[in-house]
């Protein structure tokens, strides 16, 4: 028998990205609202809050300050008793810096604990842990049917409710690997038995695997495949844990892109000799300096070095490699038999291509599957609304999405560089103007199923066709978070 609740909104993922509009309602004075119209979150693991984030062994890529943002003078005082735990005083012990993920991860369990509570002690707040779903489906009365199922007990139960919000997380499929051409071919199956993705690479376990794939090498090489910052970072944390074992040249950094660093203003880099950007490279809300495409902190430092920015002495271990594809800034295509050699001659061959978003199957009314944008190679999932989209790119009523590979790019008064075309990934983003965005449009949604619904009571009317809310775009310039994300 299929247990069922019925809600004003169900969010799919406990993790960092799921809290996320809950932390920016609290501060707009949103959350009792979303919580009196009935809120249940789902979890396969066994606590709502850091998700996957701690086993990364890395440093952030934010300043410490601005993880704390959300739990600081917030309006709820079981929220704001968290800026007491020892974890984020740790985090608040590093200023302006950088701080580990494991650390990250300590903070956003007591901010997952104070949010549990928050959530089942409101009459209407169910949190659901040990529960994975299944698929969604959209039924006549325009609210959508979620099938949830207890890893621990094998109990399905059917969550009825006018938004869900898929806050699943990413991943790196395989497939990604065959299909994606890096120096004229693919990795797999080419360079498999040597192949690791940046996020094992990136854990304890998988820093212990290549240390075993590399023992007894005498002068071992690496390539690390990716411009992005995990990256920089899986370059910089070999330097650190292979250390002597390293010669000159033993990693090989092979990216596409120009790499760019964040600089808080245009003078600023032009002081470091740093003239690598433009007028479209400017944030035109903070005036950062490739806020959003630019690396920052470890990461940063470790290009600046490579690239012969500010002084910084160099580093003879690591190797920049240009893959062949678009000219570099100087006009110049590179050759990819040389890019090949070097993966042919590697000991290891890591991947830092990203992620994909994990989403469920989403079923229309007769039960046949809505492809999703995000299905397709390279797809996204939300559109700048935040809504899932079909394969189309149209908005599919009811459904949102938030976090890692959602594909979100800031837009409007969230600022960002003109020039950046990828997507933005960061906690003080998503439970900024993003967590915002999802929650205020999680409440005109149950506005709009609950008119509709005393339509069709008032009329006797049949809901034939799901209403379809209409999108607002909120600026958000009321909410004055503690710290611009620098």
């Amino acid at each position: 028998m299929t247990n069922m609740i019925e809600t004003g909104a169900l969010i799919v993922g406990g993790g960092p990205a799921g809290l996320a509009p809950l932390l920016a309602a609290s501060y707009l004075d949103l959350l009792p609202r979303l919580l009196s119209d009935g809120l249940v979150i789902a979890e396969g693991g066994g606590h709502i809050g850091a998700g996957g984030i701690g086993r990364y062994i890395i440093n952030s890529d934010s300043s410490a300050i601005t993880f704390l943002s959300c739990v600081v003078d917030n309006p709820d005082p079981r929220l704001a008793a968290v800026a007491k735990h020892p974890a984020a005083l740790a985090i608040a012990g590093c200023g302006r810096g950088a701080v580990p993920l494991a650390l990250v991860g300590a903070l956003m369990e007591q901010v997952g604990q104070a949010l549990d509570t928050v959530v089942r002690d409101a009459p209407h707040g169910t949190v659901m842990t040990h529960h994975t779903a299944l698929h969604t489906q959209r039924r006549a009365d325009g609210r959508w049917s979620t099938r949830l199922r207890s890893t621990a007990t094998g109990q399905d139960t059917e969550i009825v409710s006018a938004s869900v919000v898929l806050a699943c997380g990413g991943h790196q499929p395989d497939l990604r690997l065959e299909n994606e051409l890096v120096a004229g071919g693919s990795l797999l199956p080419d360079y498999g038995a040597k192949l690791i993705q940046s996020d094992v690479a990136l854990t304890a376990a998988g820093l212990t695997d290549i240390r075993r794939r590399l023992a007894g090498v005498a002068d071992p090489r690496i390539v690390v495949i990716g411009g992005s910052t995990s990256a920089v970072a899986t370059v910089r944390l070999l330097l650190e844990s292979l250390g002597s074992q390293l010669q000159a040249g033993a990693i090989t950094l092979m990216h596409r892109r120009t790499l760019t660093l964040f600089y808080p203003s245009a003078d600023a880099a032009r002081e470091d000799g740093y003239l690598a950007f433009g007028p479209d490279d400017l944030c035109p809300v903070s005036g950062f300096v490739f806020r959003f495409g630019g690396l920052r902190f470890d990461s940063r430092d470790l290009v600046m070095q490579l690239l012969g920015v500010g002084g910084q002495p160099a580093e003879p271990r690591v190797t920049l490699h240009r893959l062949a594809g678009d000219p570099d800034q100087d006009g110049i295509a590179f050759d990819p038999a040389e890019s090949r050699r070097v993966l042919d001659e590697a000991d290891v061959v890591i991947s830092c291509l990203g992620y994909r978003p994990r989403a469920l199957p989403v079923l229309d009314m007769d039960g046949t599957v809505i492809p999703l944008l995000a299905d397709q190679p390279g797809g996204a999932l939300v559109n700048p609304q935040c809504g899932v989209v079909d394969a189309h790119g149209r908005e599919i009523a009811g459904l949102l999405g938030i976090g890692l590979a959602a594909g979100f790019t800031p837009h409007g008064s969230m600022g960002g560089e003109p020039s950046f075309r990828g997507q933005a990934n960061g906690l003080w983003l998503w439970q900024n103007d993003v967590g915002a965005l999802v929650s205020r449009r999680i409440l005109d949604r149950a506005v709009s199923i609950r008119s509709a619904t005393e339509l069709h009571a008032e009329t006797g009317t049949s809901l034939k066709r799901p209403p379809v809310a209409p999108i607002t775009m909120w600026s958000n310039s009321e909410y004055q978070p503690l710290a611009v994300e620098a």
